[in-house]
């Protein structure tokens, strides 16, 4: 199946890719001294100084086929952000920013442009923006509904331009729309006008192997943020839609970087016990990968920031790598791993994987008034959880999830 997030840790396609990662880490090794030299308990950030700003403060990679050196860390900004943190991040060196019409509704591209205005930094940010109401974007309707949403974007943000637009959250039922040949008119239209410089896509849905594999093919998409992280490096049909997205020369850039490392707090002891801090070691496993360009980060405070830009500066360790691979294991049974075509389909179409990502958001993230109104504005028919037989999507999980427990506590929580 091409879109399979079965049992990989059985079989030599795991050991294979599994072996890939370790292998990458290891040959970065000569920096394994550098940890505690740089001291990553937390106590130890509290204490580093501001990095001093500069353009070159946070290393550039080139961005796949854009051809644009971009700061290898990025802001995500789907929070309820501080115009004062974003002029942070900006001086301190972070110069690529991701947003979306849809985050804090509109707010969040409303307070980029106040920034950005102000500093009159524009041509030093490599700005992202994201259209979340494309359903009806096909045929010779595209260009009318990308460009009205466009602009209104760009009236918040207070520019001409984004340099890349997403088709945002693209999920498995609307693969058809990236060859929809109205839909590649619209963005070329869009970059004629010079309203956009590049197509992208943005997405976390359970067929997302197909939806890489489909990026790589269509020609007309220039960069793409997936949802990768140390959890998913031993998924073998993302490895290669990723290995097919890096021989076409995409921009790769990854999100939710550090799922599953802001919990489990009974299980990272020996994190602490041996001065590493989880989500820094999490966020270097993905740079490990050198297929992967960008890291776009949801940094709340100043703590996140200056931990951010060390680690983009600092080789993933050895001893972080163990110690990721031991957290992995010990916690891929608590962890809902967004197969969700997997278990949805046995528990009558109730779209578990969102609800479990939703029950994140609320748990993990501490963002509850979201959780609970993303849930809430679910169809009535997709928490109809009383019909559904959660048993049975339980079985049907391969990482062994308690999915009814897990399922029925989001409801209370999140209704």
């Amino acid at each position: 199946m091409a879109h399979e997030c079965g049992r990989q840790d059985e079989g030599r396609g795991f050991d294979a890719t599994r072996r890939r990662f370790l292998r990458q880490t290891a040959g970065i090794g000569l920096g394994a001294a550098a940890l505690s030299a740089t001291g990553t308990t937390a106590a130890a950030h509290d204490a580093i100084e501001p990095i001093p700003p500069g353009d070159d403060t946070v290393p550039k990679v080139i961005l796949g086929k854009t051809g644009q050196a971009v700061t290898k860390l990025g802001m995500g900004t789907s929070w309820a952000m501080s115009p004062s943190f974003v002029q942070l991040a900006l001086v301190s060196g972070v110069r690529y920013i991701d947003t979306s019409e849809s985050y804090e509704n509109g707010q969040s591209e409303k307070y980029l442009g106040d920034v950005i205005e102000r500093t009159k930094m524009r041509d030093k940010v490599f700005l992202v923006s994201k259209n979340a109401s494309y359903r009806q974007a096909q045929g010779s309707n595209a260009t009318r509904v990308f460009e009205d949403r466009l602009d209104r974007s760009l009236e918040r943000l207070r520019t001409d331009y984004v340099d890349a637009y997403y088709i945002h959250g693209i999920s498995g039922d609307q693969i058809g729309m990236l060859r929809d040949s109205g839909v590649k008119q619209a963005f070329e239209e869009l970059k004629r006008k010079g309203k956009i410089r590049f197509a992208g896509l943005s997405c976390h849905d359970a067929r997302l192997v197909e939806i890489v594999e489909e990026a790589a093919e269509v020609g007309w998409i220039d960069q793409i943020m997936i949802q990768y992280n140390f959890r998913v490096v031993d998924g073998n049909a993302l490895q290669r839609a990723i290995d097919k997205a890096a021989k076409a020369n995409l921009g790769l850039v990854a999100m939710k970087t550090q799922k599953g490392a802001e919990s489990f707090a009974d299980k990272v002891a020996r994190f602490t016990e041996q001065g590493i801090k989880k989500e820094v070691a999490a966020i270097k496993a993905v740079w490990a990968d050198d297929r992967m360009h960008v890291v776009v980060s949801e940094m709340t405070t100043r703590s996140d920031l200056r931990e951010n830009i060390a680690a983009s500066r600092e080789p993933l360790t050895p001893k972080e790598a163990r110690l990721l691979e031991e957290h992995r294991k010990a916690t891929a049974h608590l962890f809902c791993h967004g197969c969700g075509h997997l278990c949805e389909t046995a528990a009558n179409g109730v779209p578990v994987a969102t609800v479990l990502r939703y029950y994140r958001y609320y748990q993990a993230y501490g963002k509850r008034n979201q959780a609970r109104a993303l849930y809430q504005a679910l169809p009535p028919i997709s928490r109809q959880l009383v019909e559904a037989d959660l048993l049975a999507a339980e079985a049907a999980c391969p990482h062994g999830l308690p999915v009814a427990r897990l399922v029925k506590e989001a409801d209370a929580k999140l209704s």
